[in-house]
């Protein structure tokens, strides 16, 4: 496990480096903050065979763009450097098998230098041990991106898996062809040469919801946020249909008792968006409802409930178990709240920590409509 360490300088002198190791704890943590000081002097010294093997061989061996990465960027930058800003929240991931360990460290966009005028924000991964490759230990990623380009919505950084390794330099605002803003976040995206609609879409998982059928029906989506299982279809008049997706961490639906994701890997809800909104649902799922552009598992209870009700709970309790003993269960469940169906579109949504309700809100499939109950703490 990488621990990370938060320390923050401001240092503005030309000949400035990482010199805090001295307050370094842990290892993986000196291993970054060295190899960045090794970086940083190969730039002043305008060394570009030194900046080359900094980074690890197999990178060497399979970008063989990387020189040329190199030369591209020393051609635009103009040291000496200074170090503005560091803000160290280094993170990683660490794999161990027999014995043998993995250790990747990354930082991304909290070390900020200037250079000729010219604000970079730099972003590093590196293996800082491998036992499984020693030829995989070193810098497999390093970006430097310019504050015109940080700070525009096309902005998309590079990731070895999507890009490969090697060095990346970024200066533009203008809007990329690799990248779509979707639904209000930006997008990796590759282009497909298919012409779908939503009518399509919606066909295919009305037969079979199972997206590894999807998927081999429609074609892979144009971009993915696989981590959170939306998945991203490009349509015929330049909007998205976007795919949520039951994946086996992130979970809608309850699992089983075992604690195993009943229905793995099944379409949960189709949406179409544009650059900054969730437009329209065109499919959902039996069980599954839209409250504020998130979608839910629905537990269906014949009752019939009010907002005066829950005014009136409020007058005498803020206790949560009470109201699910007085009126049952929430018809949705969520981290932090839970929410009663009023009507078709409408709900009560609870706002609790612990067994103590703090507010009760009305909202409907969009979002927060208005306030019915808030506790005195919580308004102070």
């Amino acid at each position: 496990m990488v621990i990370p360490l938060f320390i923050s300088i401001s240092i503005l002198s030309s000949c400035s480096r990482v010199n805090i190791l001295d307050y370094i704890t842990s290892r993986d943590e000196t291993d970054f903050h060295e190899m960045l000081d090794a970086v940083f002097a190969t730039l002043d010294s305008k060394d570009n065979e030194g900046l080359k093997n900094l980074f690890a061989n197999t990178v060497i061996t399979e970008n063989p763009e990387l020189e040329n990465q190199i030369d591209e960027f020393f051609q635009v930058y103009n040291g000496p450097m200074e170090i503005e800003s560091i803000n160290y929240s280094t993170s990683g991931g660490e794999k161990i098998e027999y014995g043998k360990r993995q250790t990747i460290l990354q930082n991304s966009y909290d070390i900020i230098i200037i250079a000729g005028g010219v604000r970079y924000y730099v972003s590093m991964v590196m293996y800082s041990r491998d036992d499984f490759n020693k030829e995989a230990e070193g810098i497999h990623i390093l970006e430097f991106d310019t504050e015109e380009a940080i700070s525009s919505k096309y902005f998309a950084s590079y990731n070895e898996e999507d890009d490969g390794p090697g060095l990346f330099y970024q200066h533009s605002a203008e809007k990329r062809d690799d990248i779509k803003w979707i639904d209000g976040m930006s997008w990796k995206y590759t282009y497909y040469d298919r012409i779908l609609s939503a009518v399509d879409l919606s066909a295919v998982v009305e037969q079979d919801d199972d997206f590894n059928n999807f998927v081999a029906v429609i074609g892979e989506p144009n971009c993915s946020w696989s981590v959170y299982a939306y998945y991203y279809y490009e349509l015929e008049n330049g909007l998205f249909a976007v795919c949520k997706v039951e994946d086996k961490i992130n979970t809608v639906r309850p699992r089983d008792s075992s604690g195993a994701v009943i229905r793995p890997n099944v379409i949960v809800a189709i949406y179409i968006a544009d650059e900054e909104n969730n437009l329209e649902t065109v499919w959902m799922a039996d069980d599954i409802v839209k409250i504020m552009n998130r979608y839910y598992y629905f537990l269906q209870i014949d009752r019939e409930l009010s907002e005066d009700f829950f005014i009136s709970f409020a007058s005498r309790s803020s206790n949560l178990s009470q109201l699910k003993d007085e009126i049952g269960l929430p018809n949705v469940e969520d981290t932090w709240y839970c929410y009663y169906k009023l009507s078709n579109d409408r709900f009560v949504q609870c706002n609790y920590v612990g067994d103590t309700i703090e507010k009760f809100s009305v909202v409907d499939s969009e979002q927060r409509l208005y306030t019915l109950w808030e506790a005195k703490s919580s308004i102070e």
